[in-house]
């Protein structure tokens, strides 16, 4: 399975909009940071999760053609407001695209985009959805990938992570209730919500982050969702091994299978 990164940044996105600090300024393009999301590539499959704002450049700079399934984890603008530029990867597949969350997720975002389920006229181009519900906790199979939808908080909010095999994908996440820890079992690769060093009522700090990793002992863990308080190259070298910062357009390999002790 091959993972790219397409935004690894907060609900602001990296420039802020008026900042001047440091990291806004910043020439590394680590430092550039879209709104999060991820693209999913193994066997014929090509799955999407989440789609802000920022979708329509993430496509163009990593030459998105396809997508089989968009997978949500929550309904803020900076996860679902790009679902209007799945039009034109509706035009080229010639199909619709399924959309996996929660019952209650796919009930508001068919309000924020009523005009895809029921238009108002004819003619004219709107994305060709299909809202499947996911029972939380609960694996099913899509082309070839076992996911499971994983409960996690969102200060009181409850979003979803998702599994694909060995992968879990974790953003925007305060807290991971206990009946959730056991679907983290096994892992190969952990991406996982880290907004900024200190703490925030809503979303894990860097080192929260990195503590809650621990308890899953993953080959390797992604942080992702980080402000411009989030200096790409200083943090690296503050992180421990196996945990690493994601960058927009970062691309990496997921193993399938048990792991051995160590590896």
């Amino acid at each position: 399975m091959r993972v790219t990164v397409l935004g690894c940044g907060t609900s602001s996105g990296v420039p802020a909009i008026g900042c001047d600090c440091a990291v806004c300024r910043s020439t590394d393009p680590r430092n550039k940071r879209t709104r999060a999301s991820v693209y999913i590539a193994k066997g014929e499959a090509r799955l999407l999760v989440d789609c802000g704002p920022d979708f329509h450049q993430q496509a163009l700079r990593e030459n998105v053609r396809r997508v089989d399934a968009l997978f949500i984890t929550h309904t803020h603008a900076d996860h679902i407001h790009g679902i209007d530029d799945l039009r034109a990867i509706n035009w080229a597949q010639r199909r619709p695209i399924p959309v996996f969350s929660t019952p209650e997720s796919l009930e508001c975002l068919a309000a924020i985009y009523g005009y895809c389920f029921n238009p108002p006229q004819k003619g004219g181009g709107v994305p060709k959805l299909q809202l499947v519900p996911v029972q939380r906790g609960k694996a099913f199979e899509f082309m070839g990938i076992r996911v499971t939808g994983i409960p996690a908080l969102h200060g009181k909010l409850e979003v979803l992570g998702f599994r694909f095999d060995d992968f879990v994908y974790l953003t925007d996440c305060s807290q991971i209730p206990q009946s959730s820890r056991p679907l983290l079992e096994g892992l190969d690769v952990l991406v996982l919500s880290a907004l900024r060093p200190r703490p925030h009522e809503t979303h894990f700090s860097v080192s929260e982050a990195v503590e809650e990793s621990r308890r899953y002992a993953p080959r390797r863990t992604y942080l992702i969702h980080m402000t411009h308080d989030i200096e790409y190259a200083q943090m690296s070298r503050a992180l421990p091994p196996g945990v690493e910062l994601l960058y927009d357009g970062l691309q990496f390999e997921v193993r399938q299978g048990p792991r051995e002790a160590g590896a």
